[in-house]
C-alpha cells in the first residue's frame, strides 16, 4: 500500500473523507402523492393533537381554523356523541392530550387517515409550505432534526457512513428497524448523488416542542442522514407564525 492509499484508510476510518462532503442530495418539492405518505405523520401522529402544539393555548384557534372538520371528530369521538358548538369542542380539546381525550387513538387515528374532509384539511395546511434551505443553526433548533449523535446520544460508537451501516445492520432485528436509514446511506455511497423528497418543517405560534423553534413532521431518517453525513438539506417550510 502506497502513502496515498494509507492516508486515504486512515481518512476513512476516521470519517474525514465524509467530511469533505462526497455526496450531495438534490431536495424535491413534494408532489400530491407525497402529501398523501405524510398525513400519517399529520393525521395520525397524537403529538399533533396535543398541548404542545395544535391543542395549546396560543396556537388553538389558528389551528381550529386550518382544521375545523378534525376538531370536531376528534372532540365528537371524545364526547361520544355530537358537538355542534364550537365553544363546546374549544372546551373539549385545549390545552389535552390524546390520552386525555380517549383510550383508543390508534384505531381513531385509521378514522382520520381515511376521513375525505380530514384529508382535505391537511393537504390546505401542506400548501401553506415552500422550499427553504435549512442552515445549521436551524437544524439545531428544529425538534428531531440532526446527526445521529444529536438525536441518538451515545448509540453509535462509529458514525460514519460505513460504520452506521455495520451497526445498523448487525442482527436481522436491527436491520429491520433501521431499513430507511440504511437504504439512504447505501444509496447515497453507490450513487453520490441523488434525489429525495424534502423533509417537512413546521413553526406554529409557539414555536416547536421542547423550546425548539421549528418541529420537524416528516422525513426525520433522510434529514439525519443527510446531516450526519455533511450533505446541505433543504426543507418544506410551513410557517404558521405569522
Amino acid at each position: 500500500m502506497n502513502l496515498q492509499e494509507n492516508i486515504q484508510r486512515i481518512k476513512s476510518m476516521m470519517g474525514l473523507n465524509e467530511v469533505s462532503n462526497p455526496y450531495s442530495i438534490t431536495w424535491l418539492e413534494p408532489t400530491r402523492e407525497y402529501f398523501i405518505q405524510e398525513l400519517d405523520e399529520l393525521l395520525g401522529n397524537d403529538m399533533r393533537f396535543s398541548k404542545d402544539e395544535f391543542f395549546h393555548p396560543q396556537n388553538y384557534d389558528l389551528m381550529y381554523s386550518i382544521f375545523p372538520h378534525t376538531f370536531k371528530l376528534i372532540a365528537e369521538h371524545s364526547k361520544g356523541s355530537e358537538v355542534d358548538d364550537e365553544q363546546e369542542i374549544k372546551d373539549i380539546l385545549l390545552d389535552k392530550e390524546i390520552s386525555d381525550l380517549m383510550d383508543d387513538w390508534d384505531d381513531f387515528r385509521q378514522v382520520l387517515l381515511k376521513d375525505g374532509q380530514s384529508q382535505m384539511e391537511g393537504f390546505n395546511l401542506f400548501s401553506k409550505g415552500m422550499m427553504e434551505e435549512w442552515d445549521d443553526d436551524k437544524i439545531n433548533n428544529t425538534f428531531y432534526m440532526g446527526r445521529f449523535s444529536k438525536e441518538f446520544p451515545g448509540m453509535f460508537k462509529d458514525t460514519t457512513s460505513s460504520g452506521l451501516i455495520k451497526q445498523m445492520t448487525a442482527d436481522d432485528e436491527v436491520k429491520k428497524h433501521n431499513k430507511g436509514y440504511v437504504d439512504n446511506i447505501e444509496k447515497l455511497r453507490n450513487e453520490k448523488h441523488i434525489e429525495l423528497p424534502s423533509p417537512f418543517v413546521m413553526k406554529l405560534p409557539t414555536g416547536g416542542r421542547e423550546k425548539n423553534e421549528y418541529t420537524l413532521i416528516g422525513g426525520h431518517k433522510r434529514s439525519t442522514i443527510a446531516n450526519q453525513l455533511n450533505v446541505p438539506i433543504s426543507v418544506w417550510f410551513i410557517d404558521l407564525s405569522e
